[in-house]
């Protein structure tokens, strides 16, 4: 199990909901689907690829909110709640997704029966609340500069402190996740590599040359 809060990734929260599949129903994605959430409903459970959840800000925009891989559950918040705000649910890969019944969670028997797995998606969706508040925390503090270097400092935390690892994500991925344009980004970017900072900065690999610097840019205020 892991959760990056900053990069907001998670996986592995909620595997233990693979025991009741025959509850659920088997969906095939593949690469560059949109889920059509709205239409079908209920709880997903991602068994393999990888899911991005956008939702539209007020502006219009799509904005990266929540990166999932395989063994966790989604749209479960809006199960709960009933409603449907615009949002997109892009499979970034081709992916294999169990759909559980809408009203599962309004069955007292079931609820009943499998305190645990209850117990287990409420505690993820405590998790997923926790990322939301830390990433809106963090977004009302510092300029795009800092975001950027908390972003990438995060990231290396995420790495056990390695100043070499890949991204989790696309450079237009991150923009989004960061709410800035991605030429913002890039010049960012450039700039960090133009202090030494960095070395490199691509999906592929990223290489930090300078941390203590970095951490201190990220901490901006």
């Amino acid at each position: 199990m892991k959760f990056y809060v900053r990069a907001a990734t998670i996986s592995g929260l909620n595997t233990c909901w693979e025991e009741i599949f025959d509850m659920a129903t088997r969906h095939t994605y593949e690469k560059d689907s949109i889920i059509p959430h709205a239409q079908l409903g209920g709880i997903y459970y991602l068994a393999s690829g990888a899911v991005s959840i956008f939702y539209v800000a007020h502006d219009g925009q799509e904005r990266l909110t929540l990166r999932i891989k395989p063994g966790c559950l989604f749209n479960e918040a809006r199960t709960f709640a009933q409603c449907n705000p615009e949002g997109v649910f892009y499979c970034t890969k081709k992916s294999i997704i169990w759909r559980f019944p809408k009203d599962l969670l309004q069955d007292e028997s079931f609820i009943a029966a499998y305190p645990r797995h209850i117990s287990n998606l409420l505690w993820s969706m405590g998790v997923k609340m926790l990322i939301h508040y830390t990433f809106l925390a963090d977004m009302g503090v510092g300029n795009h500069e800092s975001h950027v270097c908390r972003f990438i400092f995060e990231l290396s935390q995420c790495h056990n402190t390695e100043t070499r690892f890949p991204c989790p994500m696309t450079q237009k991925e991150m923009a989004s996740l960061l709410g800035i344009h991605r030429t913002t980004l890039l010049r960012i970017i450039h700039k960090l590599r133009r202090k030494g900072i960095i070395a490199r900065f691509t999906q592929r690999e990223v290489i930090i040359l300078d941390l203590p610097q970095l951490k201190r840019l990220a901490m901006l205020a």
